[in-house]
């Protein structure tokens, strides 16, 4: 009946599976608002943060720095060859009014020498006299040159005196200026010259006149050059002079007049000199450094320029504005680059259904190549189903968390279906889980780093939860998923987002690897007694010696429960040598003889004290006792809830196997004697853990009435267990197991090595009685 609707009911459960995951992932999608309109200066409607990495031009950052720049930039200045030229020629006009109001009036007549100290004399000799300067050299200058480098030219030198000579046979004597007329008609051409200044230099031309009528040389025109080599040295030498300088250099030369070279002068005249040269070129003094704003302007564009872009970046999940903060140029930018002002595109309904339509038949297809078992059981097919829809369901979790910290992605409960996968089908089949969990999360959540580690966090339980046997090394799995969630997200988180939010995202990765543990074995016994799938859950708790069944084998056949507890340590060894289902196969072995707990007596382990009743009964007879006893055992089965996989053990652990001691009785009375009705009605096992089931049934039965015999030792047990495998292969009970050869020599090994380590040789005892030969056990 199974087989013959089992095409049709995958269909259906596929269709029915196609349906409700696109509708898990399409409910609620499509709709589409409009952008907020966002105005510099406003506060921002919402709050927005970066989707990814983003870097914006921050033009108003930029001036300011360029602003900053400009006013960095030194002003430039340069000099006035016009305004040096001018001050030169105002130092001579100044000394040609010195010379002026100091030379005699010529319309004086000169008087006859009388004697004493005569002012000009002329006579027959020549006679030396300070001459007037000429009118190009000293009361204008001469034409400037045009000048480079300081960018000063300046006028000429002033002119060396001139000597006159005449002859004359008498000595006349011209009497100078009165010193009062001296002084105003000096004030009068020069009176922005200060009263001392101008005193001294009438003091110092007359002293030269006196020292020439003495004949000594002349100096005042020594003088006036140095005065003008002082004014060239300030206005040319030095750079020049800024006008907000030049009180400053005027004061200088009045305090701290410079030290004039000046040797012909008396040490009084050098000093008034020097006082004086100070005077006179600190009143005529004037700027002529200039700024140059041609220049100035343009190095202040070039360092402008030289500013770079300000750039403003945004990380991964950064807030880029909190809602009500008044909004910058900057933040709008960044917001429209994200497209995050954009209304969303339209979703297409039609192209996720297909997607997904398309993903679970392809996930399918795998189950079908790769898991086969799983395939051609509509119940298990369903239940695949069923845990699709729900990774459809769970791909929308992170849509219910706020959607401003990035971090949230990492909610996505993918490892539950690992879980899942691995306890409620095998390691192959929650691997293929791998594909629709991490299609519906890139389906849902856009983003390519969360489907990324939807998909490793759905591998990640696989390894662990495939091996546990017990209860504690199931926390354990859970615990070390967790442990390789959080880096897989860390450096997911890392790799796509950058600055700091690999950590936050490992912290919520890890609490959801624990958090999806605990929801699935939550969701693990729901699904088994709906779809009545043994799990690891289900076989531990199978193995709990306070389960009722064992309960109820340990009460009323002690015999069979001593003799199962050890098939099933022997059948847990032999399949975890091959890499089978060790937990699966030992469980089996706890529940194989259920059914002589109905009529204990007749099976030699509960036949402690008592006579044996096959005794008095026909051979034929206690073969149909005996083979009763698997038929007894899956009523019981159904009875106790044991699953089926666990009952197989019951059906399968004798096969279509021969009850050797009853038929050599029977052969006996009736040398020909139809074998087939000895032999069990079971099944010959169809899985290796069956198969190992059944060997390890044999070898300890056999090994059993072996050491009630003679004394075991390693070379005798490994030779039983030898003879027992080859009688099962030979009777062709493991043809349908799928055991390889190589597997068969690694559970007989594994088997031997578990007989030796429980019926090691014991040291005799003195006085103790020896072992007496009993017979041969029966009901096996």
């Amino acid at each position: 009946m199974i087989s013959r609707f089992a095409g049709p009911a995958r269909v259906l459960v596929l269709a029915i599976t196609v349906v409700l995951a696109a509708g898990a992932l399409m409910v609620g999608r499509g709709v589409v608002a409009d952008p907020p309109v966002l105005t510099v200066g406003e506060p921002s409607p919402q709050t927005f943060f970066a989707t990814e990495p983003v870097s914006v031009s921050d033009d108003a950052a930029r001036a300011a720095a360029q602003q900053q720049a400009r006013l960095q930039v030194p002003t430039e200045y340069s000099n006035d060859p016009q305004v040096t030229n001018a001050v030169l020629a105002d130092i001579r006009q100044f000394f040609a009014d010195v010379r002026t109001a100091a030379t005699p009036d010529p319309a004086v007549e000169p008087a006859p020498d009388v004697g004493g100290e005569p002012f000009a004399t002329s006579t027959t000799s020549a006679a030396t006299t300070l001459a007037e300067p000429s009118e190009d050299t000293t009361t204008t200058p001469t034409t400037a040159a045009a000048g480079t480098g300081d960018g000063a030219a300046v006028a000429d030198e002033p002119a060396e005196p001139t000597t006159t000579s005449s002859t004359s046979t008498t000595t006349t004597t011209v009497p100078p200026r009165p010193r009062d007329e001296q002084s105003a008609l000096l004030a009068s051409s020069s009176p922005q010259v200060a009263p001392p200044v101008r005193e001294a230099m009438l003091d110092l031309i007359n002293a030269d006149f006196a020292g020439q009528a003495g004949g000594a040389p002349p100096f005042f025109n020594e003088v006036e050059r140095e005065a003008l080599e002082i004014a060239r040295q300030v206005l040319v030498q030095d750079g020049g002079i800024v006008a907000e300088d030049v009180d400053d250099v005027q004061r200088e030369l009045i305090t701290t007049p410079p030290p004039v070279l000046l040797p012909q002068l008396t040490f009084d005249n050098r000093a008034v000199a020097r006082s004086a040269i100070g005077g006179v070129v600190a009143t005529f003094l004037q700027a002529n450094k200039r700024i140059d704003q041609d220049l100035t302007r343009e190095l202040q564009d070039l360092a402008a320029q030289a500013v770079p872009e300000q750039q403003v970046d945004f990380v991964l999940g950064e807030t880029i504005v909190e809602e009500g903060e008044r909004l910058t140029d900057v933040q709008i930018q960044a917001i429209s680059e994200l497209g995050l002002l954009e209304p969303a595109e339209q979703l297409r309904l039609e192209a996720l259904g297909a997607v997904a339509a398309l993903t679970v038949l392809l996930a399918s297809f795998f189950l079908w190549r790769v898991a086969n078992r799983q395939w051609r059981n509509p119940k298990r097919v369903a239940l695949f189903g069923v845990v699709v829809v729900l990774a459809a369901v769970a791909a929308r979790v992170p849509e219910i968390l706020p959607d401003d910290r990035p971090e949230y992605l990492f909610v996505v409960p993918a490892a539950v279906f690992g879980y899942l996968g691995a306890i409620l089908f095998d390691s192959r089949t929650a691997a293929l889980l791998a594909i629709p969990v991490a299609t519906f999360t890139g389906l849902a959540t856009g983003d390519v780093g969360v489907t990324l580690f939807a998909a490793g966090a759905t591998m990640a339980p696989v390894p662990f939860v495939s091996s546990v046997s017990s209860r504690r090394q199931l926390r354990l799995a859970v615990l070390s998923s967790a442990a390789v969630v959080a880096p897989l997200a860390a450096a997911i988180a890392w790799f796509f987002g950058g600055g700091d939010l690999w950590w936050r995202a490992a912290a919520i990765a890890f609490a959801n690897g624990i958090a999806s543990g605990i929801v699935a074995l939550g969701v693990l016994p729901f699904l088994e007694n709906l779809f009545r799938v043994t799990t690891t859950l289900t076989l531990l708790d199978l193995t709990d010696r306070n389960h009722p069944a064992l309960r109820r084998i340990e009460e009323e056949a002690p015999g069979t429960f001593n003799h199962s507890i050890l098939v099933g340590t022997l059948a847990g060894k032999a399949a975890r040598a091959i890499n089978a289902d060790a937990l699966l196969a030992q469980s089996a072995a706890y529940y194989h003889d259920l059914g002589k707990t109905l009529r204990p007596r007749y099976f030699i382990e509960n036949q402690f004290g008592v006579s044996n009743p096959h005794d008095e009964m026909s051979p034929d007879e206690s073969a149909e006792v005996i083979r009763a006893h698997v038929a007894d055992g899956l009523r019981l089965a159904r009875q106790y809830g044991i699953p089926d996989e666990v009952a197989e053990g019951i059906r399968m652990h004798h096969g279509t196997g021969l009850m050797r001691y009853f038929y050599h009785r029977a052969l006996e009375d009736e040398p020909g004697v139809d074998p087939a009705v000895f032999r069990h009605h079971g099944q010959k096992p169809q899985r290796k853990e069956m198969a190992i089931l059944m060997l390890a049934d044999a070898v300890e039965g056999a090994t059993r009435a072996l050491v009630q015999h003679e004394d075991p030792t390693s070379a005798g047990i490994r030779k039983l267990v030898e003879q027992v495998i080859a009688e099962k292969v030979e009777d062709g009970q493991l043809d349908d197991s799928a055991l390889t050869f190589g597997e068969l020599t690694k559970v007989k090994d594994a088997l031997v090595e578990a007989l030796l380590g429980y019926y090691h040789t014991r040291i005799p005892y003195p006085s103790f009685p020896g072992r007496a030969v009993e017979p041969a056990p029966a009901g096996r």
